[in-house]
């Protein structure tokens, strides 16, 4: 009896014992973001999504707090968390989308805070909750990097938003009565106005953010004269203004088969990383370009930013130095920088396209026979 005794005890100790280890193998999640970062009130509970790396699907091993614009906490229930088939870094991250439900009785700002009981990781972040809502924000350049792998007719892209760069709202909004467009600090509050135009064809809603606006990430809303507001669903990331600057040319007259050197800086633009999350899983880059443009048009040769790619190889890592191979001959795939009809010879300009950047254009002439 005694032997049975010692051996359940043996038993439960390691059954605490393989519990507690099983329990301290959570790991340091990474939010990615919210589906939308602007919801509409609702007096019922509705869903509240976000995306992230390596959160514990074990819902008990987290504690959710969420409080309104008004200090009041807000009962929040976290429904579901489970890995999407969208990975990153060579399928070593899978992207999870995680559903947490509250009634969201009140307009303003809400903050949740995210706490895992084995690690004792805190993240907090905000979103808004507003009665008028809009989803179309378009950019004049069109890159995005969404995290979700929900990609619909109707998902709404996280484009990249630069210093004097024109943005058009693209939804059907009221434009009666607009007093001015406000940028709304996401971690301060601060509020930044901004100039606007409708424009006289499309009567959309045109603005520039301008470089007195610091770069950060911001909620957008346009504001009316009746003390109401319509906010963008998603916040924006606002980066600086980098225009690519051609330095110098190693000479304006080739042959085929030869090399143009172009030296100078910012030909691929940086991305202020700080700004993103899970920066050292996910690539954020402009498509960068060479763009040959004589009287018959114009036409682009894309740099790669994927070692893989042949055309890596013409740009260095510091991105001030392109080493471009021009073909011994023309085809149908490059006619864009030849004379149009006998494809003998190119005599026009050469510039450098970062995102919607372009650099100054430098006069060169091409001769293939």
């Amino acid at each position: 009896m005694k032997l049975k005794i010692t051996i359940l005890f043996v038993l439960s100790v390691l059954m605490i014992s393989c519990s507690s280890e099983e329990d301290s193998k959570s790991k340091q999640f990474t939010f990615l973001d919210f589906e939308k970062d602007v919801l509409l009130p609702s007096p019922n509970s509705q869903s509240i999504i976000f995306y992230s790396f390596d959160f514990d699907e074990n819902l008990g091993k987290w504690e959710l707090k969420l409080t309104d614009s008004e200090n009041n906490d807000v009962p929040v229930v976290l429904t579901s968390a489970a890995k999407t088939n969208f990975a990153y870094n060579e399928g070593k991250n899978y992207v999870q989308k995680v559903i947490i439900s509250a009634a969201l009785k009140i307009e303003g700002v809400y903050t949740l805070v995210i706490k895992n009981k084995t690690t004792n990781q805190i993240y907090t972040d905000r979103f808004l909750v507003n009665s008028d809502v809009f989803d179309q924000l378009k950019t004049e350049t069109w890159e995005s990097y969404n995290v979700s792998p929900d990609i619909t007719p109707t998902t709404v892209y996280d484009y990249y938003y630069f210093h004097n760069l024109k943005n058009t709202i693209g939804s059907e909004i009221k434009t009666n009565g607009i007093v001015g467009i406000d940028l709304e600090d996401k971690k301060t509050l601060q509020k930044y106005s901004l100039d606007f135009s409708i424009n006289t064809y499309t009567k959309k809603v045109e603005f520039i953010i301008p470089t007195g606006v610091p770069a950060g990430i911001y909620f957008v809303s346009v504001r009316y004269n009746t003390l109401t507001s319509a906010y963008f669903v998603k916040d924006i990331v606002v980066q600086k203004e980098k225009k690519p600057a051609i330095l110098s040319i190693n000479k304006n007259t080739f042959k085929g088969g030869e090399t143009m050197v172009l030296k100078g800086s910012d030909f691929r633009y940086k991305m202020d990383l700080n700004l993103f999350s899970a920066t050292e899983f996910r690539q954020f880059e402009l498509l960068t370009s060479l763009v040959f443009q004589d009287k018959n048009g114009t036409g682009e040769i894309y740099l790669s930013t994927y070692k893989m790619d042949p055309t890596f190889t013409y740009m260095n890592a510091e991105a001030t130095e392109i080493n471009f191979p021009i073909p011994k001959n023309t085809g149908e795939t490059d006619w864009f920088y030849s004379n149009l009809n006998e494809k003998i010879y190119f005599e026009g300009t050469v510039s450098v396209k970062t995102g919607s950047f372009v650099s100054e254009a430098i006069p060169i002439r091409i001769d293939y026979k």
